[in-house]
């Protein structure tokens, strides 16, 4: 009986501190600054793609489909079309997260911080190799006889879109390292 009773207890005491944990103010707010930062970076990205996508459409009615510049707008639209199918998305999760946030404890929220550093860590090696492969582009252009405004421009493309990519990654990677070096000596002292 009494071995139930110490059992019961024990079970009392670690809810109530379990709870307590989840519902820490300095974590809530630490998780949703970083909600919100992530969430503002999809608007950016989402207003990038947007307006590269009107520029690229207005940029195809005033020159030829085929040539070099056609082929820059071409790429510009598809590659957008990509990135506004992603910004898009995470916007609204990202909104619908920021009206109704939900209780989270420290555990959780270090570990989504630190995946999002990585996210965009990983993002900014993609973006060098966008770059790479736009520069490779451009030089097989002088060498390909078939079709060398495919190339130039398609890789005249990539060079700028892992430009902005390359930019935005690094900024958002600064941004939420920032927020976690600035936060974590708080968060350690935040009494669970």
């Amino acid at each position: 009986m009494c071995a139930s009773r110490s059992a019961l207890l024990f079970l009392c005491v670690a809810t109530v501190l379990l709870s307590e944990a989840q519902n820490d103010p300095v974590v809530g707010a630490f998780d949703l600054q970083r909600e919100r930062m992530a969430t503002n970076s999809m608007l950016v990205l989402g207003g990038w793609a947007v307006g590269t996508m009107i520029t690229g459409g207005v940029g195809l009615t005033q020159v030829p489909a085929t040539s070099e510049s056609g082929r820059f707008h071409q790429m510009n639209i598809a590659w957008n079309a990509v990135n506004l199918g992603i910004a898009l998305p995470a916007y609204l999760r990202g909104r619908k997260r920021l009206r109704r946030p939900t209780d989270t404890d420290l555990a959780v929220a270090v570990d989504a911080q630190r995946r999002t550093e990585k996210v965009y860590l990983i993002n900014f090696g993609l973006d060098l190799g966008y770059i790479g492969l736009g520069a490779w582009m451009r030089e097989h252009a002088r060498t390909d006889v078939k079709d060398p405004d495919l190339w130039a421009g398609s890789g005249s493309s990539l060079l700028v879109q892992g430009g902005f990519l390359l930019l935005f990654d690094g900024v958002n990677h600064w941004l939420h390292t920032r927020h976690w070096q600035q936060q974590r000596t708080v968060l350690w002292r935040s009494p669970r």
